[in-house]
């Protein structure tokens, strides 16, 4: 899941017993070789952090790298042997008797407005274009074009897709900066001849123009890129 997000250097830790823990040794040992076992099977190589564990269970740590070089801790497995004894849980075992189970949750963002955090100081706010805010503005250069503009980011919209229209009485190269300067990934220029042909004049940002498309092809491309993460101009 964080690979999606584009953080493709981690570490991963396995954190032990603390010295003030609650368990016996024997459900210690069972939960910590099971989550070893987790760790082989994925053939992942982790470090051993002794005495890292919570009170109430060992735990996996997976800690990611931003684009600065800086360790943040996100997704975590985490044993519990506290909750099962506090709420009695109990399960039939296959021999008929009565075991109590070993919890085990899992937080994959960490704190999901912490990542959002990591996110935007990994990417400067330049986000690529599957989750960008804002992923496609129109830009028309005349009012006749704006009720074409609306009608397009309107279906766009429907499909599912963060598109604006910026119909503000500016300068057609001030809207083109500020695009870029927004970190809005796609901008598409809107004149007459564009909306005879049923186009868009499509700006990828740091590229410049790749052309016009008709909608229908904006569209599908788009889709493309959003759904295997890649940009508008490779697909």
């Amino acid at each position: 899941v964080l690979s999606k997000f584009g953080f493709k250097d981690y570490e991963i830790n396995l954190s032990t017993r603390p010295e003030k823990a609650i368990g016996s040794d024997e459900i210690w040992d069972l939960s910590t070789s099971a989550l070893k076992e987790a760790l082989a099977r994925k053939g992942w190589d982790y470090s051993v952090d002794e005495g890292g564990g919570a009170f109430y269970g060992p735990k996996i740590d997976l800690k990611i790298k931003d684009a600065l070089g800086r360790k943040w801790q996100c997704s975590t497995v985490q044993c519990d042997f506290n909750l099962p004894q506090r709420f009695e849980l109990e399960y039939v075992s296959s021999d008929g008797s009565k075991q109590q189970p070993i919890m085990i949750h899992r937080a994959i963002f960490g704190s999901v407005e912490r990542f959002f955090g990591i996110l935007v100081e990994n990417y400067a706010g330049d986000f690529p274009l599957w989750f960008a805010p804002e992923q496609l503005r129109l830009l028309p250069i005349n009012d006749d074009v704006v009720p074409y503009c609306n009608k397009v980011a309107k279906e766009m919209r429907l499909k599912g897709f963060r598109v604006e229209v910026d119909s503000n009485a500016e300068r057609l190269q001030k809207k083109i900066r500020n695009s870029e300067l927004e970190k809005v990934p796609l901008t598409a220029v809107v004149g007459n001849s564009e909306v005879e042909k049923n186009e868009l004049a499509i700006r990828a940002r740091r590229v410049g123009d790749l052309g016009a498309f008709p909608v229908d092809e904006v569209i599908t491309k788009l889709q493309k890129a959003v759904d295997d993460n890649l940009l508008f101009q490779d697909v």
